[in-house]
């Protein structure tokens, strides 16, 4: 069977230092002991919004994580290996990233930390030039935010990103 594949798209709408509580600090509050930035990153394949990515919401998610993840999957697809994005987090699903060719498959699955899959989305299928382009549209725009909205000196750990994207 010879299927379409489907357009991909990562759209991200926000981002934040998270703070107590709650909090959603701006991120000129990113400093060595607030290294996490969360934000609002809402992935579309085909008309549909990929479930269970959020942390604190359905789309609030740890855009650190997943910056990290998605370099990885590209990464493995790029070298015919499977790749499973699974934060551990108690409750939460993983993503199984596959590749065959020009297509690959996401598919929702059972998490280390007790997530369940999701039998709706199983081995959706996206180009993989489509999303090694949105990765980077993705990482172009969480950079950009850095530089117009972050401090002046970013932690380690996002210069380390950063300089990883940059080869």
């Amino acid at each position: 069977m010879n299927r379409a594949m489907l357009s991909t798209r990562l759209d991200l709408r926000s981002a934040h230092v998270p703070g107590e509580s709650d909090a959603r600090l701006p991120l000129r509050a990113l400093d060595r002991e607030n290294t996490h930035v969360h934000g609002e990153l809402v992935w579309t394949i085909g008309d549909r919004v990929v479930p269970h990515m959020g942390f604190w919401g359905p789309h609030d998610v740890c855009l650190g994580e997943w910056w990290d993840g998605l370099r990885r999957a590209v990464a493995a697809l790029a070298a015919g290996q499977p790749y499973v994005l699974d934060s551990g987090e108690q409750g939460e699903p993983a993503f199984n990233f596959e590749r065959s060719g020009s297509t690959v498959r996401l598919s929702v699955v059972e998490g280390m930390g007790g997530g369940d899959a999701d039998p709706a989305w199983q081995s959706i299928e996206l180009a993989f030039d489509d999303l090694i382009a949105e990765v980077e549209r993705f990482e172009d725009s969480l950079l950009r935010l850095l530089k117009e909205e972050g401090p002046p000196a970013l932690p380690d750990d996002w210069n380390e990103r950063l300089a990883a994207a940059a080869r």
